[in-house]
């Protein structure tokens, strides 16, 4: 499996990457080497290395995913509505001005 660049992912890609990670740590309990996790996992080898020094430190646990990354949006939630209402649905035709309050 192979992952984005970037970040802003969907609580479910986070749950797919963590799933990965707690395959990692089984097969790190059977003895397999990082370079054979990253090869069976499709994973860079930086990232079984990575895995395989959190899993020793502290056991599948310490591959558990920590929740989304960066700081919570600041936006109000009637600024979401107001956006929502004057922008109307999301889509990639949607080059709508903005009505001034």
């Amino acid at each position: 499996m192979r992952y984005p660049d970037g970040g802003g992912l969907t609580a479910k890609q986070r749950a797919q990457r963590e799933q990965v990670r707690f395959e990692a740590a089984d097969l790190f309990a059977q003895g397999v080497a990082p370079p054979q996790v990253a090869r069976r996992l499709r994973v860079s080898r930086k990232s079984a290395y990575a895995w395989h020094s959190r899993w020793r430190e502290g056991g599948i646990e310490a591959l558990r995913s920590k929740g989304p990354s960066g700081l919570p949006s600041r936006m109000k939630p009637s600024w979401r509505e107001w956006l929502a209402t004057e922008l109307g649905p999301p889509g990639p035709s949607n080059c709508t001005e903005l009505k001034k309050p």
